[in-house]
């Protein structure tokens, strides 16, 4: 058994060796290059509770912000903008953002809202946060009716 042993151990040690080897030898060229603008990409879905059949001309607004400054707006680094045609809840949205526009120490969030005309519809009442502090890129946010004023 302890021939057996080394044998196994002595293949392994020179597939390893020779692994590195052929890695060492690699012309750079083949090398991956890393792309000059990666990207993050964070979707999910918008959706409200309400049982409203939404008019087609409806759009959907969904944007990924900076929210790390109170004392400040907060800063657009992605939105989709689409209409509803006729479609109804939940609606999938992806939105892409330049990864080196993202700092670890900062809080970003998803954000969106329904817009008929320049009437809002409905809106996220709730802070959707997401890619940095141990969030995640995927978030489904629930939207909440805008009820209009009375006049």
């Amino acid at each position: 058994m302890g021939r057996m042993k080394r044998r196994t151990s002595l293949l392994l040690l020179s597939a390893a060796a020779g692994a590195s080897l052929l890695s060492a030898c690699a012309s750079p060229s083949s090398a991956p290059k890393p792309t000059a603008a990666s990207s993050l990409r964070v979707s999910g879905t918008v959706a409200y509770r309400e049982r409203i059949a939404l008019d087609p001309s409806a759009e959907i607004v969904v944007q990924l912000l900076d929210v790390s400054r109170t004392d400040v707006a907060s800063v657009t680094l992605a939105e989709q903008r689409f209409k509803a045609n006729g479609k109804q809840p939940p609606f999938a949205y992806e939105l892409r953002v330049d990864a080196a526009r993202i700092d670890p120490r900062m809080r970003y969030a998803v954000s969106a809202r329904i817009l008929r005309g320049e009437q809002l519809l409905f809106i996220n009442s709730v802070q959707y946060p997401v890619l940095t502090q141990g969030q995640g890129t995927t978030v489904d946010l629930m939207l909440v009716q805008v009820k209009p004023a009375p006049r």
